[in-house]
């Protein structure tokens, strides 16, 4: 994303591949234990997100292309994007990344579904 462009002036198109290319980012920080950097990175995936969610009819349903991609992190932040909008769907996604015992990744999807399941976590 070109420094200083508005969100709000970017097409949905545009948020999925910065989303997408974000998510890589801090898959690869997290890789190198870069721990600040992946978490800095982690609010600029979240402030996408936001953006998604604040448009007309809750937009972040066009994340789920991303649900078969071939980075887990992009996949395990795709899927908790759309708990909201498509629980269903977003589950098969969280409980497939569990299946794959691909960590860290599988733990933090293990972690949000027991979450949800025991009522202390509710997606919004």
């Amino acid at each position: 994303m070109k420094r200083g462009k508005k969100l709000g002036s970017l097409s949905n198109a545009e948020i999925v591949a910065e989303f997408e290319h974000l998510c890589i980012e801090q898959y690869d920080a997290m890789e190198r234990n870069e721990n600040n950097r992946a978490n800095r990175l982690l609010w600029k995936v979240n402030d996408l997100e936001n953006e998604l969610k604040s448009r007309l009819g809750d937009q972040r349903h066009v994340l789920k292309k991303l649900f078969g991609h071939p980075n887990m992190q992009v996949r395990l932040s795709a899927a908790q994007a759309n708990l909201r909008v498509d629980y269903i769907a977003a589950r098969q996604g969280l409980q497939a990344i569990v299946d794959s015992k691909w960590y860290p990744q599988a733990a933090e999807a293990s972690f949000i579904l027991r979450n949800i399941d025991s009522g202390f976590y509710r997606p919004t």
